[in-house]
């Protein structure tokens, strides 16, 4: 039996799909009748082979996509223009170049022909996921990446990093952080991970722009979960306060009388209420991915703060407080994402439109969230929009899912908003985003 077909079965397992010895032969038999030139063909032909159920032959499609793609991934070539070309003068390697040009397509296939001589197959064991990042990197040049930008420090005679050598380093961060989440998504194909614990702790780490769609059902369980938690921390904490303090002044002077013996207790008893939280979440192309999980997350959360209101924007705000209540979680977000999603990112427009409506309902009980990579496409901030419902607001936060090296290059304005946040959180995955949750149910009472 070919190598090919053997992971690929191998994979199938790991997706909880039932694969016999039997099915295996005649997977085999498939294989020798169709050949693996026509994937399409080749796909419907295994469906009828190895799936039993319906449930089983949609995974089994999910899995075949993400398997086999990876196994003819498709280049589209890009130009270079004359400025880039000068900047890469020093930069004689291809990885170099395709850093330096943000050729996605070759990146990934680099990061792809790499895994291949590292043998990422083979990873079996959740403790191997450095071993082979370290591998690929290695398989791609990095070493040879990493002498190329000191070489371009040694030139810049003004002992300070040069614009473009700052570049190099935030895409060689970029590119050690992509190859690491790609380890982890062979992993979830390839490796041992029947383990619970295991699989949501790598959930947990990875991207969030990086779950692929197949493991979508599992990651929303986990977020369920890890927002039940945390609503039993908030009910606790509510709890604790509705029993109250004992008050020592209050109950000695009730009790003189009895000459010390405490008949009497005195408590002290502090109102908690439910705090006002709107959230603004960008569902840009960028940042979709993002959107979805923090989306899903915060409304698992409105058992216990029922005070919150939803907006998103690609532009234009829309709210979609109604519809989370009237629908299903998952459908509910399908919908925002579907009619606000993937359209040129606006702060100014989305901002303007949160101050006419919202305004008038932000006081010093409110929360506002704002989830975006401040990214404006090079269009107006009108920052003083924000810094008046930060004058008027209890606190606010920004969460960017961009790593921190990302901020304030390009299009992105985060410093200028900054200036009227209460705090600015990184928060790519979800154990961040458990993280900043924690903080925002701590303080939002």
């Amino acid at each position: 039996m070919d190598r090919v077909l053997t992971d690929f079965v191998k994979a199938l397992r790991n997706a909880n799909i039932q694969v016999s010895p039997a099915e295996t032969m005649d997977a085999v038999q498939v294989i020798n009748a169709v050949g693996y030139s026509n994937k399409e063909l080749l796909k419907q032909s295994l469906s009828i082979a190895l799936p039993k159920t319906v449930e089983e032959k949609n995974e089994f499609y999910l899995c075949f996509d993400k398997f086999f793609n990876a196994e003819s991934p498709q280049i589209n070539q890009k130009k270079v223009s004359s400025s880039t070309s000068s900047l890469l003068t020093h930069l004689e390697s291809d990885l170099a170049k395709h850093l330096q040009e943000d050729s996605q397509a070759e990146i990934m296939l680099a990061i792809e022909q790499a895994a291949e001589k590292a043998e990422i197959r083979e990873i079996k064991y959740f403790t191997q996921r450095s071993v082979f990042t370290r591998r690929i990197l290695e398989a791609m040049g990095v070493e040879s990446l990493e002498d190329e930008i000191r070489q371009l420090g040694s030139m810049n005679e003004s002992n300070l990093p040069s614009g473009l050598e700052q570049k190099m380093r935030s895409h060689l961060t970029n590119l050690r952080e992509r190859v690491s989440d790609y380890v982890q998504q062979q992993f979830l194909l390839h490796g041992d991970v029947s383990g619970e614990k295991l699989r949501e702790q790598i959930f947990k780490s990875m991207n969030m722009a990086q779950i692929d769609r197949s493991y979508l059902h599992e990651v929303h369980s986990l977020v369920r979960r890890m927002a039940k938690k945390l609503s039993n921390m908030y009910s606790r904490r509510k709890k604790n306060f509705r029993k109250g303090k004992l008050n020592i002044r209050k109950t000695i002077q009730e009790n003189w009388i009895n000459q010390g013996v405490l008949f009497k207790l005195k408590w002290s008893y502090k109102k908690i209420d439910k705090p006002k939280i709107i959230i603004i979440c960008d569902v840009s192309g960028s940042v979709g991915a993002y959107s979805r999980f923090m989306l899903m997350f915060l409304f698992s959360l409105t058992e216990v703060i029922s005070k919150i209101r939803a907006f998103v924007f690609s532009s234009h705000l829309g709210e979609v407080t109604e519809s989370f209540k009237d629908k299903k979680l998952e459908s509910a977000i399908e919908e925002a994402l579907s009619k606000y999603g993937g359209g040129s990112t606006d702060y100014a427009q989305a901002l303007s439109d949160l101050v006419s409506l919202c305004m008038e309902d932000i006081d010093k009980k409110t929360t506002v969230v704002i989830l975006g990579d401040a990214r404006n496409n090079f269009g107006p901030e009108k920052a003083y929009l924000l810094k008046g419902i930060y004058e008027r607001a209890k606190q606010v936060f920004w969460l960017n899912p961009e790593g921190k090296y990302r901020w304030d290059t390009g299009d992105s304005v985060m410093k200028t908003y900054s200036a009227y946040c209460t705090k600015i959180f990184q928060c790519g995955n979800l154990r961040q985003l458990e993280r900043v949750i924690a903080t925002l149910l701590r303080t939002a009472i």
